[in-house]
């Protein structure tokens, strides 16, 4: 049976938010203003974040704004079923699109979203990127939906050379449909982003210490790139939309390189943490 470990209580609305003031070191700069980040978490949601590598906010995005990223995930939807079938892109039984940010203007919106960065930078530093924004659909007509045990950033070489750091990137999985054990949860292992473990390729099968996470819609799983995790199989009820945000630090490769889209006329733009957010700035 899966287990389940709790999560740090909801924190009083005076509690939900703390700063965390970070100087870049950079002697050639005359000028080197601080940077404070308005952590939209509580200092014991991050600790649990550093410690068991997740965090889950239940009903991060309601209202108005989930409604418009539904209809802008179906719009997208629809437009790459034209192209190919589900199932076609990795083998995982649903529909994946990468790049949401250049493709519709309500993923674009989500460039600056702060309830996401406020949280990669309490734990990435302050001067971070979107790393990917992706469209995932799964469908319980189809086969083959769920995805074995793995983590992400899979780039560590064995053994590790002594000046090697593992590549981190901050993901955020936003559901836009009620997650149960039907519509194929995510399952995570605790703890797992400080140990080098490996799990053979392949493995579906349940493991001790292991969290089924089933939340409502808007819901968010805040996640560390090195977390073992899988998802179920999709069984019964509707379609499950997902969307990922991932950030990582500005300094690292993109995977969803922006440009050639919405993106485009922001490239130049006055704002720095506009530019440092797509990886245009922010370093040397």
């Amino acid at each position: 049976m899966s287990t389940a470990t709790p999560q740090p209580p909801v924190p009083s609305p005076e509690e939900s938010h703390h700063e965390r003031t970070y100087r870049i070191k950079n002697t050639r700069m005359r000028v080197d203003p601080p940077r404070v980040v308005d952590v939209q978490v509580s200092r014991s949601q991050i600790n649990a974040l550093e410690q068991e590598g997740f965090i889950v906010r239940e009903r991060l995005i309601q209202g108005e704004l989930l409604e418009r990223l539904r209809q802008a995930a179906d719009e997208i939807e629809a437009e790459e079923l034209k192209n190919q079938k589900a199932g076609e892109e990795g083998g995982f039984g649903g529909l994946f699109v990468r790049n949401l940010i250049d493709r519709h203007p309500t993923f674009l919106e989500m460039l600056r979203f702060e309830p996401t960065i406020s949280v990669a930078r309490a734990v990435l530093g302050p001067q971070v990127q979107v790393h990917a924004s992706v469209l995932r659909v799964a469908y319980p007509e189809l086969q083959n939906q769920q995805v074995e045990w793995h983590f992400h950033q899979r780039v560590v070489p064995d053994p590790q050379p002594a000046f090697f750091y593992r590549p981190v990137v901050l993901d955020n999985l936003i559901y836009l449909d009620d997650i149960t054990l039907e519509s194929g949860p995510l399952v995570v292992l605790p703890g797992t982003h400080h140990v080098d473990e490996d799990i053979p390729n392949g493995d579906f099968s349940d493991k001790p210490g292991q969290v089924v996470v089933t939340v409502p819609a808007g819901s968010c799983v805040t996640s560390h790139s090195g977390l073992w995790h899988k998802a179920m199989p999709t069984v019964g009820g509707g379609k499950r939309r997902l969307l990922i945000l991932g950030y990582s630090p500005v300094w690292m490769k993109q995977i969803d390189r922006a440009g050639g889209g919405l993106t485009d006329a922001l490239r130049n733009s006055p704002d720095e943490e506009i530019r440092e957010l797509l990886g245009l700035s922010g370093y040397y």
